[in-house]
């Protein structure tokens, strides 16, 4: 095979493979024995039907399998030389050659040259975890806070109270409902749920949300409010609306009280065990935090200074989760669907830079788990694949057949492994 190697950026190669006929016919010669071998053709015995018929029957089928075994021949070809080592390959084309000799072009990222840092110097020393009894009084509170009932009162609602509402709102008199059908909650409701005094981006009219503190049951109230310019509602832009408010009912948030019922409901016997239990669960959290903190704080230490440059597919490749994280992550956080189009870009850029980081991590650790010799085990894998199930709240086996997500299990797993190596001080675990 003649090769000619031309290097487009520094990670990445255009390489054409030139097969020659002979080559070329010694391939498609096994493959059509094979195809000879298997052929069921009508009038023939297997294996005995002429070359010819078998080459007009299967002739596709045969020139496909050429192809694929040339190309893996040429892969295996470019996979021997010694100037730089294959991170993937981006594409792969046939070419037109002259004669009857093969072409293909392939155009391979190359893992980055680079230097290895000193990672037998990074220290980061393990966090002290402590739980105060503050600690343990605040997460409490957040437990109590959850089960705690809203019980309808006579009294006038108070900020924190949740307030049944009906409301219509008008402009210079019209309807909302009017001027804009698509208004919805911005227009009225015959009957809705309106926390007393609540504020932020989830409340749609946060005058209507003032205007129930202090209401009864029966009562009524007037409100009004100006859209901003940049709603989303275009008819409501800049626009005063005039809302008439009635309440049906009020409920007050209960929160229980640490006593015996409460604590068999939890499954404890008592307020001491409660807060043990607490307690453990606290300082499994902080403990977990804080190595977390202290494995990226090695990262960032073994990622000083380096500065090579990364394939793209590897960039790409991991970008294009990230960009789906960050953007459910938005949604989470009350961006609207149709605003997350507009910041593509911002999102895009945003997971572009963590997912460059991500992938120079990957290329450090994975020479420091090749200067260490470091494996995984069938064991290490058979874990890792139970806690990615378990993560990804599905079935083991799934994992297991989806050869590209296990190849990233077993990748991540032996990454895990360098860096426990680094935080142990180059000792493998």
């Amino acid at each position: 095979m003649d090769i000619k190697i031309q290097e487009t950026n520094p990670t990445r190669r255009s390489v054409t493979v030139t097969v020659p006929a002979a080559a070329v016919a010694a391939a498609e010669k096994e493959v059509v024995k094979g195809f000879t071998r298997e052929a069921a053709l009508p009038g023939f015995r297997p294996g005995k039907a002429p070359e010819a018929i078998v080459r007009q029957k299967y002739g596709k089928q045969i020139a496909d399998e050429v192809s694929q075994r040339l190309l893996s021949q040429g892969y295996e070809r470019i996979q021997q030389e010694k100037g730089f080592t294959i991170y993937t390959v981006a594409d792969v084309q046939k070419e037109a050659g002259s004669g009857a000799d093969a072409v293909f072009r392939y155009e391979v990222d190359v893992v980055p040259e680079f230097k290895t840092p000193d990672w037998k110097a990074v220290k980061v020393p393990v966090e002290e975890v402590t739980v105060t009894d503050a600690d343990i009084d605040q997460h409490l509170q957040k437990i109590l806070e959850q089960r705690a009932r809203y019980e309808k009162t006579e009294d006038a609602a108070a900020k924190g109270d949740y307030v049944r509402i009906g409301y219509v709102g008008t402009i210079d008199g019209k309807p909302v409902s009017e001027l804009d059908a698509e208004a919805k909650s911005y227009g009225g409701a015959e009957s809705t749920w309106e926390e007393a005094g609540a504020e932020g981006a989830a409340v749609a009219v946060p005058a209507i949300a003032q205007a129930v503190i202090g209401l009864k049951a029966g009562a009524t109230a007037q409100a009004e409010y100006v859209f901003p310019a940049t709603h989303e509602r275009e008819a409501l832009r800049g626009k005063k609306v005039a809302y008439a408010i009635t309440a049906s009912e009020v409920r007050r948030k209960e929160i229980p009280k640490v006593d015996e019922a409460f604590c068999k409901a939890v499954g404890v016997k008592d307020a001491a065990e409660l807060r043990d239990q607490v307690r453990k669960g606290l300082e499994g959290s902080k403990k977990q935090a804080a190595e977390t903190a202290r494995r990226e704080k090695a990262v960032d230490a073994l990622l000083a200074g380096q500065d090579f440059p990364l394939p793209d597919s590897a960039v790409l490749s991991v970008a294009q989760g990230l960009f789906y994280q960050y953007a459910e992550m938005r949604l989470r956080n009350g961006t609207k669907p149709e605003e997350l189009e507009t910041q593509r870009d911002d999102i895009l850029a945003e997971a572009k830079k963590a997912a460059a980081l991500r992938v120079r991590a990957q290329f450090v650790l994975s020479r420091i788990a090749e200067e260490l010799k470091l494996e995984v085990s069938r064991e290490e894998l058979g874990s890792a694949i139970m806690q990615a199930a378990y993560a990804a709240q599905t079935q083991p086996e799934k994992l297991v057949k989806d050869r590209q997500r296990l190849a990233e299990i077993r990748r991540d797993t032996l990454l895990n492994k360098a860096l426990d190596a680094v935080l142990a001080g180059g000792v493998a675990a």
